[in-house]
């Protein structure tokens, strides 16, 4: 029954099916071959948005790899630059917090509207890449979306477990696929089992020798472990223990070589 709940944890997020589920639910895109240097402005978008009265959460990345440079395309009622904390950006966190001025009605978008842009310069270099992850920053941020119901004064309130969350990427200098099945340039891995108690496997093939670069991060992104490796053409296997891992959850892993490469999530549990 564990096992059944994480995959279905790990599911939502990969495939965010909001027809079926209706959760509220924000996302940010994956951007592949940014060039060091450059700026890029990067959307964010919901879906299921019907009736919110208010939203507030953390924007969280890798400041080594991008600098915010300002907020901008505000599309929500009365949405200001002053909802945006930015105390916090040069650490990689952006505040957010808005109220609509329709009060117990809320406000309603269509699926894919984007609420507001970031835009960042890119000042990580080739082969650097970073999440950009929806979370929290208790008690400074907690996440929360209310929403109106048809009863008088009434609200419902939705959590960061509550709502579907399609975090982004940036891949400075690569190409970071998710399915090898339809990209040529996808790395194709395996990894078994998963979710995983005390250690699991992640299996991939080599057209020719390679250096391996295999990097683990947490939920939010951060690096969690690192290791480089060179392995001749065939199939190869590379053991990850859990005691890598200090929590339990969902953690990201991703493999590159020079021309190949591919993002996996693993379960802990």
């Amino acid at each position: 029954m564990i096992q059944r709940s994480l995959l279905l944890l790990v599911g939502l997020w990969l495939f965010a099916i909001p027809k079926i589920f209706s959760q509220v639910g924000f996302s940010l895109p994956v951007l592949n071959e940014v060039s060091p240097g450059s700026i890029v402005t990067l959307p964010v978008k919901v879906f299921n948005f019907d009736s919110i009265t208010g939203a507030q959460f953390v924007i969280q990345w890798d400041p080594q790899v991008l600098s915010l440079a300002t907020t901008l395309g505000y599309n929500l009622p009365n949405m200001t630059y002053e909802d945006f904390g930015l105390g916090d950006a040069p650490e990689g966190l952006l505040r957010f917090a808005w109220e609509s001025p329709s009060g117990t009605t809320g406000y309603s978008a269509p699926d894919g509207t984007t609420i507001f842009l970031l835009k960042f310069s890119v000042v990580g270099q080739n082969n650097q890449g970073t999440f950009l992850t929806f979370t929290e920053d208790a008690p400074q941020t907690i996440f929360e979306v209310t929403q109106a119901t048809s009863q008088v004064d009434s609200s419902v309130f939705y959590t960061l477990n509550d709502c579907i969350l399609n975090n982004g990427y940036v891949a400075v200098g690569f190409t970071l696929s998710t399915d090898w099945l339809s990209d040529r340039n996808t790395l194709p891995v395996t990894v078994s089992p998963n979710p995983f108690a005390i250690s699991t496997t992640a299996t991939f093939s080599l057209e020719s020798r390679s250096e391996v670069h295999m990097v683990l991060t947490d939920a939010a992104g951060h690096p969690v472990f690192e290791r480089k490796a060179t392995f001749p053409a065939g199939q190869h296997g590379m053991e990850i223990a859990s005691d890598r891992l200090k929590e339990n959850g969902i953690y990201y892993l991703i493999l590159r070589t020079a021309t190949q490469s591919c993002i996996r999530p693993l379960v802990k549990f």
